[in-house]
């Protein structure tokens, strides 16, 4: 740009829009823009201000150390920093620019930030949801992400006895008290065992080995905890509590925990006092009797994989309400859950075929009726160059198809690269994207903002205990600040009644999917009906 007056317009029309500052070569701010000023809450500057003062005091010399180092070696300097004031402390994302003389000698630094306060202030919230507000114990969360990473085979899952009878006839408080000094005994009794312990919910408890303990070990642990929680009294408001416990325990590869949860069912139906019930993975196998292998495999040959679609309804008549396709496998007259066969075959190259299949049905839906269709995508899929391929010839030859896809959270850096790409790609080709169970596994927003979904799905286990868990209600409102901000629609699952669906409405979320809104059809125009 050679016109000069041109280039001041230019350069007076960027920083009035952008969060800047400008420091001279020793650190101190030349100039800072309005929206930083407003940012500080500062409305005067002395006549030499050293940016460092800004700066929250600990991290002080780290951040100018390297801002200065980075500046020396003729870098850009990208960082997160916390800039504080006398009233103020806003968190910031921060790009420093060195700019040079002619003969190489730094002349200034352009300071570019963005402020992600709201953001940090959530991933702090999601980090509080991951140890119990009662307890302090690891909550599902953590069990999830430590059963998978230990691979440990064996699971337990505990239920205090009469529990409800302490907290009603005692109080809440009482109820409180005596969860928080079980939870201190058991925590170190347990850590002894090289067992952890997580609490679920209400006086549920799951129990895990800190390493691949062998399930006979591990049942005799359970039982000498069983035997010393028997005979040790607790000590809750100046009394002595003594409690008993069922214990369940599951062995398998995989659902550990849904194993454990049918073993504590025989637990609690029958006392079996010094026992601990069991339920193997391979007694489920031999009791259902069946090879899913040839069973997927005729599936796919015979067209059997058919889409049940649920309605996902748009609170705001302005919009349009959509749905989601989820895969069934039609066995004779039967038309079986998803939950029974798609873990059997991700182990297969079946899989990939699955979801091509629901891929293809929800494209002929979506153009026979004219609707918007969600379909789900893990990161098995994103990373299948075949998948991908089929999507992108899918999106190219149908373009009255309404696709969105939603994919499930991911942590892993190389996973997320290739999420972005995808992402970038479907947008490219019409399609839309959708962030799947939001809100507990994946809580670094800055994926968030970078990715841009255009539908933020929030994980059920939020919804489900909003109405009387304060942290799950804390999680949901700052999620719904910071969707307004970056025009991200939301959706609420697991929509079960009146009640959760009235909260929902009065907090605006966009979209609601649930038993309460509409359960699943295999035909759409009985959902449309």
């Amino acid at each position: 740009m050679r016109n000069p007056f041109l280039l001041k317009q230019y350069i007076n029309t960027l920083e009035s829009a952008a969060i800047c500052a400008r420091l001279s070569p020793d650190g101190n701010i030349r100039w800072m823009s309005e929206s930083l000023h407003k940012l500080l809450g500062v409305h005067y500057l002395k006549r030499t201000t050293a940016f460092s003062e800004f700066l929250r005091i600990d991290s002080r010399n780290d951040v100018t150390g390297e801002i200065n180092e980075a500046a020396a070696n003729g870098e850009v300097w990208n960082g997160r920093l916390c800039l504080t004031s006398t009233n103020r402390r806003r968190w910031c994302r921060c790009i420093a620019i060195p700019l040079y003389e002619t003969d190489g000698l730094l002349a200034e630094q352009i300071l570019l930030f963005q402020d992600i306060s709201r953001e940090i202030h959530l991933d702090e919230l999601l980090q509080e949801a991951r140890f119990d507000q009662v307890t302090a114990l690891p909550t599902r969360i953590d069990l999830l992400n430590d059963l998978k990473q230990i691979g440990a085979q064996c699971l337990a899952v505990l239920d205090i006895r009469k529990f409800r009878s302490y907290a009603d006839f005692c109080g809440l408080e009482f109820g409180d008290a005596l969860l928080r000094e079980f939870s201190d005994w058991a925590s170190a009794f347990l850590k002894t065992k090289h067992i952890n312990i997580y609490r679920l919910h209400g006086d549920k408890f799951a129990l895990i080995p800190d390493f691949r303990m062998i399930p006979s070990l591990f049942e005799r642990q359970l039982l000498g905890f069983y035997k010393a929680l028997s005979l040790h009294k607790l000590k809750v408001e100046n009394g002595d509590v003594t409690l008993d416990v069922a214990i369940g325990m599951g062995v398998g590869r995989k659902k550990q925990l849904q194993l454990a949860e049918s073993a504590l069912s025989k637990a609690k139906a029958i006392y079996s006092g010094y026992k601990v019930e069991v339920v193997y993975e391979r007694e489920l196998l031999d009791e259902n009797k069946v090879n899913w292998l040839p069973k997927i495999q005729s599936a796919l040959v015979d067209h059997r994989f058919v889409n049940y679609y649920q309605p996902i309804q748009s609170t705001n008549k302005s919009q349009s309400s959509y749905y989601e396709a989820l895969v069934r496998l039609r066995d004779e007259n039967k038309d079986l859950a998803p939950g029974l066969f798609l873990d059997e075959a991700k182990t297969t190259r079946y899989y990939c075929e699955i979801t091509r299949s629901v891929i293809e049905q929800a494209v002929l839906t979506s153009e026979r009726y004219q609707v918007a269709i969600s379909v789900n995508v893990s990161i098995e899929d994103i990373l299948n160059e075949e998948t991908v391929s089929f999507i992108h010839y899918v999106l190219s030859e149908h373009k009255k198809a309404q696709l969105i896809f939603e994919i499930t959270e991911t942590e892993s850096t190389e996973d997320f690269t290739k999420v972005q790409a995808f992402a970038r790609d479907v947008r490219r080709l019409g399609g839309q994207i959708a962030i799947d169970d939001f809100g507990v596994g994946y809580s670094n927003f800055s994926r968030l903002i970078s990715l841009r979904p255009d539908y933020l799905k929030i994980d059920g286990s939020i919804v489900q205990n909003v109405l009387h868990d304060p942290t799950s209600a804390s999680i949901l409102n700052g999620l719904i600040s910071i969707c307004k901000e970056l025009h991200i629609p939301i959706v609420a699952e697991f929509v079960e009644n009146e009640e959760v669906n009235a909260y929902l409405c009065n907090q605006q979320i966009e979209y609601l999917q649930g038993y309460y809104i509409g359960k699943p059809s295999p035909e759409l125009n009985r959902v449309l009906n």
